[in-house]
């Protein structure tokens, strides 16, 4: 994934130097940003001296976009190349942060295939580069008219996504019982846990459900996604929460279609008061689309030298891609309080170089009495370390989600 340098270009002339206004340039939206290769942006500000005082952010299609980029934005003009995933994980984390900031997409080769997919995405139009001038006027004038008069966009529900270090770390059970925890407040929370583990997702079986119509339909879908079809494959979990299981035969990861399961993922956040999301183990496009996307990120590892490992190479994964530290809370999962561990706590954050947010007990026999009988440890054994352990997590989400 290319990461590109990233400039600043910003442009205001004198008023004595500028031109005549006409109609053209008094159309221009205040809080315009443009972010395309620096030749890109050189030619248009030479060419189109009333986007002045636009400002120009110069990068390349998959580098990541600094916040300050878009402080204060109104509309966004981005290069995006459907071909690189960094690039699509970028319009579409940019679409679901900020559901009403209308978003211009700039390609290089504008064929019907790559303008369906950025449309698809959420882009209010598709621009061609390089930019033609007059034609891109025209557009920021439409794109600007058709926000003004378009309802204001409902804010999308908060979505956290539970990763794990390593496979078998225990992220499906911090997710299920994390989940129970958040769905509790008076009146009760709308949760619902989407398992993307598409190969080996076990949410379902965690909590004793046999689904009947799972994530894969729902994905399958494509455009006929709609309200009711998303709740014939909504299964109730019996504690609180609703799921969207994994399917019961192995998805090649490769076959998901990632325009299809970010518009599946935005309709279930339009539906709920919070969504979980469990992913897989290998990571793909998609998979840092939804982690881009995502409000905060929870990272299962264990206190061990390979989860600790793994853990730090998937940290710089995501930094690579642009997703900020401190939307990242490393939490240390199955820990056994004894007085001498080979590795400890403040070890493991210096391995991270990042702190441990929370600390989960290890549930040893109890947990797997539990599960392999379709049941949450808090069915079994309310009062446990593990069950406080999560509790205190759920309400550290919580608190940073206000």
């Amino acid at each position: 994934m290319a990461q590109g340098p990233t400039r600043e270009m910003t442009s205001v002339k004198p008023a004595s130097l500028q031109p005549e206004k006409t109609s053209r340039d008094q159309a221009q939206p205040p809080g315009l940003v443009l972010i395309a290769p620096p030749q890109d942006l050189e030619s248009l500000r030479a060419a189109a001296p009333e986007l002045a005082t636009a400002r120009f952010h110069a990068c390349e299609a998959g580098a990541a976009l600094p916040a300050e980029v878009l402080a204060g934005a109104s509309m966004v003009v981005v290069e995006v190349d459907p071909a690189n995933e960094a690039s699509l994980a970028r319009l579409y984390a940019l679409r679901c942060n900020q559901p009403g900031l209308p978003v211009i997409a700039a390609l290089r080769q504008a064929d019907a295939q790559a303008v369906r997919k950025v449309m698809r995405l959420g882009a209010a139009d598709v621009a061609v580069l390089p930019f033609d001038p007059l034609e891109l006027s025209q557009q920021l004038r439409e794109v600007a008219a058709s926000s003004a008069a378009a309802a204001p966009a409902r804010p999308l529900a908060p979505m956290i996504t539970v990763v794990g270090s390593t496979g078998g770390c225990g992220a499906t059970t911090v997710i299920t019982h994390l989940a129970e925890f958040l769905a509790r407040p008076v009146p009760p929370r709308r949760v619902c846990v989407v398992d993307l583990d598409l190969q080996a997702g076990e949410v379902a079986y965690y909590v004793g459900q046999e689904p009947r119509v799972t994530v894969a339909a729902l994905i399958d879908a494509g455009d006929r996604i709609d309200r009711e079809f998303l709740r014939t494959a909504t299964t109730d979990s019996q504690h609180g929460f609703a799921i969207i299981a994994a399917p019961e035969t192995i998805t090649a990861l490769d076959e998901v279609e990632p325009e299809h399961l970010l518009k599946m993922l935005e309709l279930v956040r339009s539906e709920y008061d919070l969504v979980l999301v469990d992913l897989p183990g290998d990571w793909t496009g998609w998979s840092l689309s939804v982690v881009l996307a995502s409000t905060r990120v929870v990272m299962v590892t264990e206190l061990s030298v390979a989860s600790l490992r793994q853990a730090r190479r998937r940290l710089q994964l995501l930094a690579s891609v642009g997703l900020p530290a401190e939307r990242v809370e490393i939490v240390a999962n199955r820990i056994e309080h004894r007085l001498f561990r080979s590795i400890g706590v403040r070890e493991a954050a210096e391995v991270l170089g990042q702190p441990i947010a929370a600390e989960i007990a290890e549930a040893g026999e109890e947990m797997v009495e539990a599960q392999n009988e379709g049941h949450l440890i808090t069915d079994i054994h309310r009062h446990s370390r593990f069950v406080s352990d999560i509790e205190a997590l759920a309400q550290t989400l919580i608190q940073e989600g206000r």
